[in-house]
């Protein structure tokens, strides 16, 4: 398994409306799918940038985390297994139509995410 890009940042924010306008207006990014409590926002190499409001699911499941990067692997499965058998705790995988990811706490107690497109 092979980490090749910073694909993804999650961010829960207490105070969503400031942090969209830190990266919308003042950064500049470019809205990719916008909800009621989560915004998804790009950057010119296609990295992306996911805010998370108070209510939203993964607002809850970051709390006690910093920011929360996403790597594209080559290989999931691979990389599952390797973070088994390094003892991390691992989550279940959940997938959407273009990627396939899990979570894992690192020696750290920050969450991190390992993902891989579909297709």
């Amino acid at each position: 398994m092979k980490a090749l890009r910073l694909a993804w940042l999650g961010i829960r924010t207490d105070d969503y409306d400031a942090t969209l306008r830190l990266f919308r207006e003042t950064l500049g990014l470019a809205t990719e799918f916008e909800e009621h409590d989560t915004v998804e926002l790009s950057l010119p190499d296609g990295a992306r940038v996911q805010l998370f409001a108070r209510g939203h699911r993964y607002h809850e499941a970051f709390a006690g985390s910093g920011p929360v990067p996403l790597f594209e692997v080559d290989d999931l499965d691979e990389a599952e297994r390797r973070l088994q058998a390094a003892g991390l705790e691992v989550g279940e995988r959940d997938r959407d139509a273009a990627w396939e990811w899990l979570g894992f706490r690192g020696p750290d107690g920050n969450l991190y995410e390992l993902a891989r497109r579909l297709g």
